[in-house]
């Protein structure tokens, strides 16, 4: 029999879940791996585990989750600042309780700026999902970055990504393009009906239907960032039948974008604010005419279902997409015009026959062999010049003794 191996997950917030489920799907079915998921940003432990994938009961993840500490009920830099103390210290903490052999994370939250570092520091190895993406809008940019440096296994999504590792300096054969994992929930996906939507929302749903995701862009400070999705939601509005809309990310920004979607949504019956979709979001994304927002879900995860999408403002600048994305300025005026240009027949067309840059939803097994081997690569990395810098003069020998006399 195999050995075992203790792999943790670090999951904070949906942005993290949607794209993890089928990874932690595959290592939970692993024989060969004892699965720890560690929360902390915005899951309380049975909210989570009510949040994980039905491929196993819920006793199951329960007994697999580990709190690393209470969930945020505010997001601002202080705050920020005192929860990442608090699973600094716990995720070291848990690393070593658990006897944990690899750390798996996600992208480019700040929150694993202190997630990491212990791994690192106790020595765990370190697998990253999603590095090397382009995200110029969002502070997530620097954090992704500093992760790759400080990981150890690097799965991107995308050869233009597996290029950026590399020339951070990181070795090639570290590197493995496997694709976007939160593709691999997306492969079957059917989409919900209307009447069944209806119910989940508690309306009628209208056509055209939008899915709406506006997070904070946090590059930008001092941005009117409530002004601008309440733009985006009424720029939907005037275009689609119905409109719903998901809360934002756990950034600074967050409760002002909630304050005017919900005064919006309270005038709008047609606006349905919600906080997650959760299990229900590949089957309403499928069914959904329009994906708009700055969330990476329309610019990743949309061309897999041959859904127009609709990407407003700087969040996501430099970020590879699919044929089907539309960008927007922000503001009413622009967004709306991208939406119908999305909306019309020709869009809609061309939308139905493109590829998703991102991959083909098998990410998850390809990433499972790597966690596999993860802790058999040495702790050392060998940091590659892609284009080394020309020697001038040579090194100057060490003289011998004789040398030293004359």
């Amino acid at each position: 029999m195999a050995p075992t191996h203790t792999v943790a997950v670090f999951v904070g917030t949906r942005a993290d879940l949607g794209p993890l489920s089928a990874v932690l799907e595959v290592l939970q079915s692993a024989n060969d791996v004892t699965l720890r998921v560690l929360t902390g940003v915005m899951y309380a432990a049975d909210d989570l585990v009510a949040a994980l994938p039905t491929s196993s009961p819920r006793e199951v993840w329960r007994d697999v989750v580990v709190p690393l500490a209470e969930p945020m009920t505010a997001v601002t830099v202080d705050a920020q600042l005192e929860q990442g103390a608090l699973l600094a210290r716990a995720c070291g903490r848990a690393l070593r309780d658990e006897h944990v052999d690899v750390l798996v994370v996600l992208g480019d939250r700040w929150e694993l700026l202190y997630v990491v570092p212990p791994a690192v520091l106790l020595g765990v190895p370190v697998v990253h999902l999603h590095g090397g993406e382009v995200t110029e809008g969002a502070l997530d940019e620097r954090v992704r970055h500093a992760v790759t440096k400080l990981a150890d296994q690097h799965c991107v999504a995308s050869e233009d990504a597996a290029a950026r590792v590399r020339q951070l300096g990181e070795p090639a054969d570290r590197v493995h393009v496997t694709g976007a994992p939160g593709l691999d929930r997306l492969a079957t996906a059917s989409p919900i009906s209307d009447a069944d939507l209806g119910e989940l929302l508690g309306t009628t749903v209208e056509r055209p239907l939008a899915l709406l995701t506006y997070h904070p862009p946090t590059a930008q400070p001092g941005a009117p960032v409530g002004q601008w999705a309440r733009e985006a939601a009424e720029a939907a509005l005037a275009t689609c039948g119905t409109v719903v809309a998901t809360h934002p990310g756990m950034d600074e920004g967050r409760d002002e974008i909630l304050t005017e979607l919900t005064g919006l949504a309270a005038r709008e019956p047609r606006l349905r604010l919600v906080a997650a979709l959760g299990r229900d979001y590949p089957r309403v994304l499928a069914a959904a005419d329009v994906v708009v927002g700055n969330s990476s879900s329309g610019v990743i995860e949309a061309a897999t279902l041959h859904v127009p999408a609709v990407d407003i403002g700087e969040r996501q600048r430099g970020r590879l997409r699919g044929d089907n994305v539309v960008h927007a300025a922000e503001g009413r005026e622009a967004v709306e015009a991208a939406l119908r240009t999305a909306l019309s027949p020709r869009w809609r067309e061309h939308s139905a026959h493109v590829a998703n840059p991102y991959g083909t939803g098998t990410a998850s097994a390809a990433i499972l062999d790597i966690v596999r081997t993860a802790a058999l690569a040495p702790r050392t990395k060998h940091f590659v010049d892609l284009h080394p810098a020309p020697v001038v003069g040579r090194p100057r020998a060490r003289r011998t003794n004789e040398e030293e006399e004359e």
